[in-house]
């Protein structure tokens, strides 16, 4: 029987387990932590290696967090294609950006998203797929919608979630509107409700649980 406070044994992976393992771990302590909490020596502990066997997998701590939010923002571009591929409805939209957020915001990812647009070079970033997403998204609008109209909402949709992600509770406290998650929630349907009315598609409801689209009520 273990005796309380015993480290944890080490346990023999492949590496590409390991790796794996690795990643794992780092995306819960992100979410359960923040960005702070991502120390490669934590990490060697909650997958119980050794942390030079994790520097031998991952390298420094940047290669880690490079490897996490390109994993992340990966799973959600894929995730985003999937929706786009079909036929796009707007309650779509709706619940996009909401699935953004999550990604975003709750699960830590753009602060560690701002953290290597500071700090990588220029063009690190050309390996997302935001280009298939803004091909896939022009392709649900009506035909002779210029392409630079759809990949100038895209940039306004990224930049406003991905803003809002880091910036938005203290910007929606200062407008007077609060920054609890109800307030949240209907500043990404009001943005949805713009993006559809800007496509050209029907929107699900003009109600809102909250302020109107053109103020507060």
């Amino acid at each position: 029987m273990t005796k309380p406070g015993a480290p944890k044994l080490r346990r023999r992976l492949t590496a590409q387990d390991a790796r794996e393992a690795i990643l794992n771990a780092t995306e819960k302590r992100l979410r359960e932590h923040g960005p702070d909490a991502l120390r490669l020596q934590a990490i060697a502990a909650d997958v119980g290696l050794s942390h030079p066997t994790v520097l031998h997998h991952v390298g420094r701590r940047e290669d880690l967090v490079r490897e996490v939010v390109h994993r992340a923002i990966g799973k959600l571009e894929n995730d985003l294609l999937a929706c786009f591929a079909n036929q796009l409805e707007p309650t779509d939209i709706v619940s996009t950006l909401h699935h953004v957020d999550e990604v975003l915001r709750a699960q830590g990812q753009a602060r560690l998203v701002a953290w290597l647009a500071l700090t990588e070079p220029r063009g690190e970033a050309s390996d997302t797929r935001l280009g298939e997403l803004t091909a896939a998204l022009h392709g649900a609008r009506a035909a002779g919608t210029p392409y630079e109209d759809t990949a100038f909402a895209v940039v306004l949709s990224a930049t406003s979630m991905f803003g809002a992600a880091l910036l938005g509770p203290s910007l929606l406290t200062m407008t007077g509107l609060g920054n609890d998650e109800q307030v949240q929630q209907r500043f990404r349907e009001w943005l949805a409700r713009l993006l559809l009315a800007h496509a050209g598609l029907s929107s699900p409801g003009e109600e809102s649980s909250g302020a109107d689209v053109g103020g507060a009520t």
